[in-house]
This record gives structure tokens, sequence and C-alpha cells, in this order.
């Protein structure tokens, strides 16, 4: 196989892989962020940064692929590497985006409940 095709195949994996736990999160953080937030059109604003983020920042680390291996068992093992790595980048702005949400609901101002 050449290496357009593993660059292909790279950023495809790494963009499936980070929309697909990105949709499974999206309801979770968005109940949380519409609570936070108190409106709805804010959650929503903060839901959409949160998916730039989380699928933005593995896919730019994935455009920064450039095969060098020339055999196709060394580019097998170069792309699961190079994918390893876009995860982390994934896993990164993850717990970033968790902690930012954390320290806002600690100081987020909270309506006393009535019963």
């Amino acid at each position: 196989m050449n290496s357009i095709l593993f660059f292909i195949l790279e950023v495809i994996l790494t963009l499936s892989t980070s929309m697909l736990v990105f949709h499974y999160f999206r309801p979770f953080l968005h109940r949380i962020l519409v609570d936070l937030c108190g409106t709805e059109e804010r959650a929503q604003f903060w839901t959409v940064f949160s998916n730039i983020i989380l699928v933005g920042l593995p896919l730019l680390i994935a455009l920064t692929y450039q095969p060098e291996a020339t055999k196709t068992e060394e580019l097998f093992f170069e792309i699961t590497h190079r994918i390893s790595g876009n995860m982390l980048g994934f896993l990164f702005a993850l717990i970033t985006t968790g902690f930012v949400v954390s320290v806002f609901a600690l100081v987020a101002p909270r309506q006393k409940e009535t019963k």
C-alpha cells in the first residue's frame, strides 16, 4: 500500500473514533451545561465548542502524519502508533474539558431548591 492511503486511513480512523466517543459523551455533557449555563442557547454554544475541541484536536494531530516506513508491516505499526497518539490528544482535550466544567460547576451560583 502506498503512504497516501495510510495517511487517509489514519485520518479516517482518528476522526471516526473521536466522533463516536463524542456522540456517546454529548448528551451527558449537554445536560450538565444546561444546568450550569442556565439557558439552552448558552449550553448549545458550549456543547458545540466542546465538539470542535474534542474532534478538532485529534484531527489536527492526525493531519501532521507523514508516513516514513516503506514496508507494509512497518506502515501498520507506524499508523497504530500515530492513532494512539491521536487518541492521547483526544483524552487530553476530554480531561481539559472535564476540568473546566468541574471548576465552573464549583463556582456557578445554584438556585435553592424549594420543597
